[in-house]
């Protein structure tokens, strides 16, 4: 994840500590009750939220995409979710895009006037550093907060499929049915993807794999036990390069570094971050820097796309997963 495309990385943005909670704020008449059920649940955070179960809900954008593929549907997002030409953020995942009212596409950019238009009953959006909710300017936190209850769903350390356990434990507390056949046969889906990644790292366990996430003027090592992904690779036995120094002032994600020193990390695999805010292949992006040109798993082809911010759903992780079976399969 990064702020402003760069500021998480150089860890130079400050991220919004959150407020008290309380129900009211903003709005002349509180939102319309969810047709009188009722729901309880304790976010990560600690605060516990009880009483009538919300149906207005306005999220985070890979928080809505991981609720979505579980039936439960945003009003509102707010967050990366288009790119400048207008296709689909993979982070969006499922949203339809054309259902929703978006209150901001890049960090520091939330719509204050359209979130309390929407009426929101609740907000959800992840965490990676403690208590502190991604994408939510700090400058507002206070009146966001007012405006409607929030929930905040912990991500730092931990592996996809815990992410994926968090966002059913929501969804159940949501309402949804998160045992339908659709959901079941994505889960089956994702096993066998699983188990089949697991034998293509068993078959490259020879391989050094390095995670990076890069700039015109700077590199950073990523450090794959922070990342939901890379753990999940890490935990079934990939082979992976470490930092030597990941900046634990910014909750460990990176070390950064300049293009000159980047040879120091050898590997025989490279797995770039291919979001919108990190340099892509091609002449113009990682294809123009000369160092890149000389590492070896670059003269060798050996090189996977990476998205640190997929969606915590079966949906979206089963396809990352079968790619980089069969990349590691070719590599090997």
């Amino acid at each position: 994840m990064h702020l402003s495309r760069r500021g998480f990385l150089a860890g130079t943005a400050a991220l919004g500590a959150t407020g008290l909670l309380t129900a009211c704020g903003y709005q002349e008449e509180a939102p319309a009750p969810g047709a009188g059920e009722t729901w309880s649940f304790t976010d990560d955070r600690g605060r516990k939220l009880e009483g009538e179960r919300p149906t207005r809900i306005v999220a985070q954008v890979t928080a809505a995409a991981a609720l979505w593929d579980l039936g439960v549907k945003s009003a509102g997002i707010f967050g990366p979710s288009k790119f400048a030409d207008g296709k689909p953020d993979p982070q969006a995942g499922g949203v339809d895009l054309t259902a929703v009212t978006s209150l901001g596409n890049v960090y520091n950019e939330f719509n204050f006037g359209k979130f309390v238009s929407l009426n929101p009953q609740l907000l959800v959006s992840v965490m990676y550093l403690k208590d502190q909710m991604w994408y939510i300017p700090d400058t507002q936190t206070e009146k966001i907060d007012k405006a409607a209850p929030s929930v905040g769903v912990r991500l730092q350390g931990l592996a996809m499929p815990e992410g994926i356990a968090k966002f059913i434990a929501l969804a159940k507390a949501l309402g949804a049915d998160t045992d339908t056949p659709a959901i079941q046969a994505a889960k089956a889906e994702y096993e066998k993807a699983d188990a089949a990644l697991g034998d293509a790292i068993k078959k490259a366990s020879g391989l050094k794999v390095l995670l990076i996430s890069a700039q015109k003027d700077t590199v950073y090592i990523a450090n794959p036990p922070s990342f939901a992904t890379s753990k999940h690779y890490q935990n079934k036995g990939m082979n992976f390069v470490l930092p030597e120094a990941p900046d634990q002032s910014q909750g460990g994600y990176y070390q950064q570094i300049s293009w000159e020193n980047i040879g120091k990390y050898t590997a025989d695999v490279i797995m770039y971050d291919n979001r919108g805010g990190s340099l892509s292949l091609g002449p113009d992006g990682l294809g123009g820097v000369p160092t890149w040109g000389r590492l070896p798993a670059v003269k060798a082809g050996k090189l996977i796309p990476w998205n640190n911010e997929t969606p915590f759903s079966y949906q979206r992780f089963t396809p990352q997963l079968t790619e980089l079976a069969a990349a590691l399969n070719k590599f090997a």
